[in-house]
């Protein structure tokens, strides 16, 4: 890896972030933005992942990318995030929080693959069923973690000094 790369992933974090500023800005309530913070957070995960150990990786597994970075690194980044943010799921589940948010970053960029097969009233019963049994984050088909995201990019930020 040379080093241009490196600022080159940092500086499309820091665009991207910025898009997704824009579009909160203007009310928009698509998925967009936070595809755009997920895509960032990606960005900025690869790069401390290839300055700690010298490899790229071209997956979207989130949990599995932060899993190689050394004890101290996640140590530091979640204790950054952590007093961004106060408490969270980081806490007590970061594994599952890093899973969602690949599963966001996969899914939410095509959610008509997931729905595709279904007619208009199947999918409208689908959202209410959830509802109507308690809307249970557990059994949601896509879990968000704004906040949890938020503190782990200003985290990676601040690792890498961006």
């Amino acid at each position: 890896m040379t080093p241009i790369r490196h600022v080159l992933m940092v500086r499309e974090a820091a665009t991207r972030l910025q898009s997704a500023d824009m579009l909160r800005q203007a009310e928009d309530n698509s998925d967009s933005g936070y595809l755009l913070r997920l895509l960032a957070f990606e960005l900025l995960l690869k790069v401390a992942l290839e300055k700690a150990t010298g490899k790229s990786c071209a997956h979207h597994k989130y949990d599995k990318l932060f899993a190689q970075l050394s004890s101290v690194d996640q140590a530091n980044l979640l204790r950054t995030a952590g007093e961004r943010i106060g408490p969270s799921s980081l806490t007590h589940d970061l594994f599952g929080v890093l899973r969602d948010l690949s599963a966001n970053f996969v899914g939410l960029r095509y959610p008509y693959e997931k729905y595709g097969h279904m007619t208009q009233s199947e999918y409208e019963r689908l959202g209410t069923a959830w509802v109507e049994s308690g809307a249970e984050v557990a059994s949601a088909d896509y879990r968000y973690h704004p906040e949890e995201l938020f503190g782990l990019t200003f985290a990676l930020q601040q690792h890498l000094g961006a």
